[in-house]
Protein backbone atom coordinates (compact mmCIF):
# COMPACT_ATOMS: atom_id res chain seq x y z
CA UNK A 1 0.00 0.00 0.00
CA UNK A 2 1.55 3.00 -1.06
CA UNK A 3 2.01 6.12 1.95
CA UNK A 4 -0.69 9.01 1.30
CA UNK A 5 0.34 12.14 -0.16
CA UNK A 6 1.36 15.12 1.35
CA UNK A 7 -0.77 17.82 0.59
CA UNK A 8 1.02 21.32 -0.29
CA UNK A 9 -0.10 23.78 2.45
CA UNK A 10 -3.34 25.87 1.22
CA UNK A 11 -1.63 29.49 0.99
CA UNK A 12 -3.72 33.23 0.24
CA UNK A 13 -2.83 34.49 -3.34
CA UNK A 14 -1.36 37.66 -1.80
CA UNK A 15 1.30 34.75 0.03
CA UNK A 16 1.65 32.89 -3.36
CA UNK A 17 2.46 36.41 -5.31
CA UNK A 18 5.08 37.14 -2.67
CA UNK A 19 6.78 33.71 -2.95
CA UNK A 20 6.76 34.05 -7.10
CA UNK A 21 8.22 37.98 -6.73
CA UNK A 22 10.89 36.88 -3.93
CA UNK A 23 11.86 33.71 -6.69
CA UNK A 24 12.24 35.82 -9.04
CA UNK A 25 13.65 38.62 -7.42
CA UNK A 26 16.68 35.97 -6.44
CA UNK A 27 16.62 35.08 -9.69
CA UNK A 28 16.88 38.06 -11.20
CA UNK A 29 20.14 39.46 -8.93
CA UNK A 30 22.07 36.21 -10.82
CA UNK A 31 21.63 36.17 -14.15
CA UNK A 32 19.94 38.53 -16.98
CA UNK A 33 16.76 38.91 -17.92
CA UNK A 34 17.37 37.20 -21.24
CA UNK A 35 18.04 34.05 -19.22
CA UNK A 36 14.55 33.81 -17.23
CA UNK A 37 11.75 31.60 -18.50
CA UNK A 38 8.33 31.66 -15.99
CA UNK A 39 9.36 27.79 -15.53
CA UNK A 40 12.41 28.66 -13.49
CA UNK A 41 10.77 31.38 -11.82
CA UNK A 42 7.71 28.56 -10.62
CA UNK A 43 10.08 26.01 -9.89
CA UNK A 44 11.41 26.47 -6.62
CA UNK A 45 8.27 27.59 -5.31
CA UNK A 46 6.34 24.22 -6.17
CA UNK A 47 3.64 25.79 -8.64
CA UNK A 48 3.35 25.95 -12.19
CA UNK A 49 2.68 28.05 -15.33
CA UNK A 50 -1.12 28.46 -14.74
CA UNK A 51 -0.79 29.72 -10.95
CA UNK A 52 1.92 32.51 -12.16
CA UNK A 53 -0.31 33.32 -14.98
CA UNK A 54 -2.65 34.01 -12.41
CA UNK A 55 -0.75 36.72 -10.75
CA UNK A 56 1.53 38.05 -14.09
CA UNK A 57 0.99 38.68 -17.58
CA UNK A 58 3.79 37.59 -18.34
CA UNK A 59 8.04 38.03 -17.47
CA UNK A 60 7.75 41.70 -17.56
CA UNK A 61 5.04 42.50 -15.71
CA UNK A 62 7.15 40.42 -13.20
CA UNK A 63 10.05 42.60 -13.89
CA UNK A 64 8.06 45.73 -12.89
CA UNK A 65 6.07 44.07 -9.53
CA UNK A 66 10.08 43.11 -8.51
CA UNK A 67 11.03 46.79 -9.39
CA UNK A 68 8.32 48.29 -7.39
CA UNK A 69 9.53 47.30 -4.16
CA UNK A 70 12.89 49.12 -4.57
CA UNK A 71 12.19 51.66 -6.43
CA UNK A 72 10.93 54.44 -3.68
CA UNK A 73 14.20 53.53 -2.13
CA UNK A 74 16.37 54.80 -5.31
CA UNK A 75 13.96 57.86 -5.90
CA UNK A 76 14.09 59.20 -1.92
CA UNK A 77 17.96 59.11 -2.14
CA UNK A 78 18.25 60.39 -5.46
CA UNK A 79 15.37 63.59 -4.37
CA UNK A 80 17.85 64.15 -1.12
CA UNK A 81 21.12 64.69 -3.69
CA UNK A 82 19.59 66.51 -6.79
CA UNK A 83 17.98 68.61 -4.27
CA UNK A 84 21.14 69.63 -2.75
CA UNK A 85 22.80 69.76 -6.22
CA UNK A 86 21.62 73.42 -6.06
CA UNK A 87 23.57 74.27 -3.05
CA UNK A 88 27.40 75.54 -3.01
CA UNK A 89 28.94 72.19 -2.04
CA UNK A 90 32.72 70.53 -1.80
CA UNK A 91 34.08 67.38 -2.36
CA UNK A 92 33.28 65.75 1.15
CA UNK A 93 29.35 67.17 1.06
CA UNK A 94 28.83 65.52 -2.34
CA UNK A 95 30.10 62.40 -0.93
CA UNK A 96 28.19 62.49 1.80
CA UNK A 97 24.72 63.30 -0.17
CA UNK A 98 25.72 60.79 -3.22
CA UNK A 99 26.47 58.20 -0.72
CA UNK A 100 22.70 57.08 -0.52
CA UNK A 101 22.47 56.87 -4.47
CA UNK A 102 25.47 54.50 -4.87
CA UNK A 103 24.45 52.14 -2.37
CA UNK A 104 20.78 51.67 -3.73
CA UNK A 105 22.90 50.68 -7.03
CA UNK A 106 24.96 48.81 -4.86
CA UNK A 107 22.35 46.81 -3.59
CA UNK A 108 19.67 46.55 -6.75
CA UNK A 109 22.02 47.17 -9.78
CA UNK A 110 21.55 43.55 -10.99
CA UNK A 111 17.40 44.80 -10.65
CA UNK A 112 18.24 47.94 -12.38
CA UNK A 113 20.22 45.91 -15.23
CA UNK A 114 16.69 43.54 -15.44
CA UNK A 115 14.40 46.13 -15.49
CA UNK A 116 16.56 48.26 -18.69
CA UNK A 117 16.53 44.58 -20.28
CA UNK A 118 12.78 44.33 -19.97
CA UNK A 119 11.88 47.53 -21.26
CA UNK A 120 13.52 45.95 -24.64
CA UNK A 121 10.35 43.91 -24.95
CA UNK A 122 7.52 45.24 -22.88
CA UNK A 123 5.92 48.84 -23.50
CA UNK A 124 4.94 49.53 -20.36
CA UNK A 125 8.24 48.93 -18.83
CA UNK A 126 9.62 51.33 -21.31
CA UNK A 127 7.32 53.90 -20.60
CA UNK A 128 8.73 53.48 -16.45
CA UNK A 129 12.20 53.51 -17.73
CA UNK A 130 11.44 57.13 -19.82
CA UNK A 131 9.60 58.78 -17.34
CA UNK A 132 11.69 58.16 -14.79
CA UNK A 133 14.75 59.34 -15.83
CA UNK A 134 12.35 62.65 -17.39
CA UNK A 135 12.01 63.21 -13.63
CA UNK A 136 15.49 62.92 -12.96
CA UNK A 137 16.47 65.20 -15.93
CA UNK A 138 13.65 67.66 -14.64
CA UNK A 139 14.68 67.89 -10.93
CA UNK A 140 18.43 68.18 -11.84
CA UNK A 141 17.46 71.41 -14.32
CA UNK A 142 15.94 72.68 -11.80
CA UNK A 143 18.35 72.73 -9.06
CA UNK A 144 20.68 73.58 -11.61
CA UNK A 145 18.64 77.04 -12.55
CA UNK A 146 18.54 77.65 -7.94
CA UNK A 147 22.15 76.87 -8.68
CA UNK A 148 22.50 79.74 -10.99
CA UNK A 149 20.66 82.55 -9.25
CA UNK A 150 22.50 81.69 -6.34
CA UNK A 151 25.96 81.23 -7.08
CA UNK A 152 26.10 82.89 -10.52
CA UNK A 153 28.27 79.67 -11.77
CA UNK A 154 26.84 77.77 -14.94
CA UNK A 155 26.04 81.24 -16.34
CA UNK A 156 26.39 80.32 -20.51
CA UNK A 157 25.47 76.88 -19.83
CA UNK A 158 22.34 75.42 -21.52
CA UNK A 159 20.97 74.16 -18.42
CA UNK A 160 18.22 71.88 -20.37
CA UNK A 161 21.58 70.06 -21.96
CA UNK A 162 23.25 69.82 -19.40
CA UNK A 163 20.85 67.85 -17.29
CA UNK A 164 20.77 64.95 -19.73
CA UNK A 165 24.13 64.72 -19.79
CA UNK A 166 24.00 64.62 -16.00
CA UNK A 167 21.27 62.12 -15.98
CA UNK A 168 23.00 59.98 -18.52
CA UNK A 169 26.14 60.03 -16.59
CA UNK A 170 24.51 58.87 -13.32
CA UNK A 171 22.60 56.31 -14.72
CA UNK A 172 24.69 54.83 -17.44
CA UNK A 173 27.33 54.78 -14.86
CA UNK A 174 25.93 53.05 -11.85
CA UNK A 175 24.37 50.68 -14.05
CA UNK A 176 27.69 49.77 -15.48
CA UNK A 177 29.44 49.69 -12.41
CA UNK A 178 26.99 47.63 -10.30
CA UNK A 179 24.40 46.19 -13.30
CA UNK A 180 27.03 44.77 -15.75
CA UNK A 181 30.10 44.15 -13.75
CA UNK A 182 31.04 42.13 -10.56
CA UNK A 183 32.90 43.36 -7.70
CA UNK A 184 32.99 46.94 -7.76
CA UNK A 185 34.27 48.84 -4.71
CA UNK A 186 31.48 51.26 -3.84
CA UNK A 187 33.48 53.57 -2.52
CA UNK A 188 35.59 53.59 -5.58
CA UNK A 189 32.26 54.74 -7.72
CA UNK A 190 31.28 57.58 -4.94
CA UNK A 191 34.90 58.90 -5.16
CA UNK A 192 34.09 58.93 -9.27
CA UNK A 193 30.72 59.91 -8.85
CA UNK A 194 31.53 62.87 -7.07
CA UNK A 195 34.32 64.08 -9.26
CA UNK A 196 32.20 63.90 -11.86
CA UNK A 197 29.74 65.70 -10.48
CA UNK A 198 30.98 68.82 -9.45
CA UNK A 199 33.66 68.78 -12.31
CA UNK A 200 30.20 70.27 -13.92
CA UNK A 201 28.30 71.77 -10.97
CA UNK A 202 31.15 74.48 -10.31
CA UNK A 203 32.10 75.31 -14.12
CA UNK A 204 31.66 78.96 -14.47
Amino acid sequence: MNPPTRARPRQQPDETRTLILDTAEELLRTRPFRELSVDEVMRPTGYGRTVFYRHFTGLPDLVLAVLTRVLPTFAAATEAFVRAAGEPCDLDTTRDLLRPVVTSWAQHGALMRAMRDAAVYDSEIDAVVRATYDRFHDRIVEALEHRRRSTGLLAEADLDQLGWLLSAMNQRYLLVTFGEREDSDPEVALETLALGWLSVLNAP
